[in-house]
């Protein structure tokens, strides 16, 4: 349910919402970039640049389970 909803205009402002025109843009450049690059080419100064951990795909369930094209077949 929806509740005290509020004209943009009307909301209170807050401390870092100034510019998000700028920031819009920023991230989809951002985006772009590691889009066209591969993730994690281009980060912002927040996310650090210090990557202590990886994904483990050990326990990653295989593809047929997902990809209908993958499914083992049987025939008799």
């Amino acid at each position: 349910m929806l509740d005290d909803l509020l004209l943009e205009d009307q909301r209170p402002r807050t401390l870092f919402g100034v510019n998000t025109n700028k920031r819009d843009r920023l991230m989809a450049a951002l985006d772009d970039i590691n889009g066209r690059f591969g993730t994690w080419t281009a980060v912002t100064a927040s996310q650090g640049f210090k990557r202590e951990w990886k994904a483990r795909s050990v326990m990653r369930s295989p593809a047929w389970t997902t990809d209908i094209s993958q499914v083992p077949t049987v025939r008799a």
